[in-house]
């Protein structure tokens, strides 16, 4: 993935991110506990999150060292670098501990869950019990649609540069069947498609 491609995806999803975390917060229902946004578009999440729910602690995480530099710029410019921990770590084998995280955000999963066979068990592994997370890919519900008509252009075409897939509804059904966590998951079609994983 193209580091300038994230970045102009980064400054679209800008837009949308409040949404976002009401999607999200509507989910988790708590204002405290331990959050990780994973994948290559993290931060603009986990920034907003910061701001509004400042007894989260926060951690975002990915396996690109440039992705990993570009976060750790972009949380030093928002002025909330002291407050979000970075780590790099292995998708597939996230570098963290059993049931760490009461939430865990991955936008843009989508990318992902195909070539990560153990994506989303990991993610299930790193939460807490009743821990809750949000995978998937989308703008977010409740968007009003002039700024969904404003970016979804340009967004589709830089997620085809990038090499994002679009996965069906069955595909989803069938990567969670796969990775025997269907009890677990609820398939959402709310601003976008997202796995909504409760431990």
């Amino acid at each position: 993935m193209d580091i300038d491609d994230i970045k102009k995806v980064d400054s679209l999803w800008q837009k949308t991110n409040r949404y976002m975390v009401a999607q999200v917060m509507e989910g988790y229902r708590r204002d405290s506990g331990t959050v990780l946004e994973l994948g290559p578009f993290s931060g603009g999440i986990a920034i907003e999150l910061a701001r509004l729910y400042p007894k989260l602690e926060i951690t975002i995480a990915h396996e690109s060292p440039d992705v990993v530099e570009y976060i750790e710029k972009k949380l030093s410019a928002s002025g909330l670098a002291q407050g979000i921990a970075v780590k790099k770590t292995d998708l597939n084998n996230l570098a963290f501990n059993d049931c760490q995280f009461d939430l865990v955000i991955f936008r843009g999963a989508f990318f992902f869950l195909g070539e990560k066979e153990n994506l989303l068990r990991e993610i299930f592994r790193v939460l807490k019990k009743d821990g809750f997370a949000f995978v998937g890919g989308g703008h977010g519900k409740g968007v009003p649609q002039g700024i969904i008509d404003q970016i979804a252009d340009e967004l589709r075409k830089l997620q085809k540069k990038l090499g994002g897939r679009w996965l069906s509804i069955r595909e989803l059904q069938e990567i969670v069947s796969s990775s025997q966590l269907a009890d677990n998951c609820k398939i959402v079609e709310e601003g976008g498609a997202w796995l909504n994983i409760r431990k």
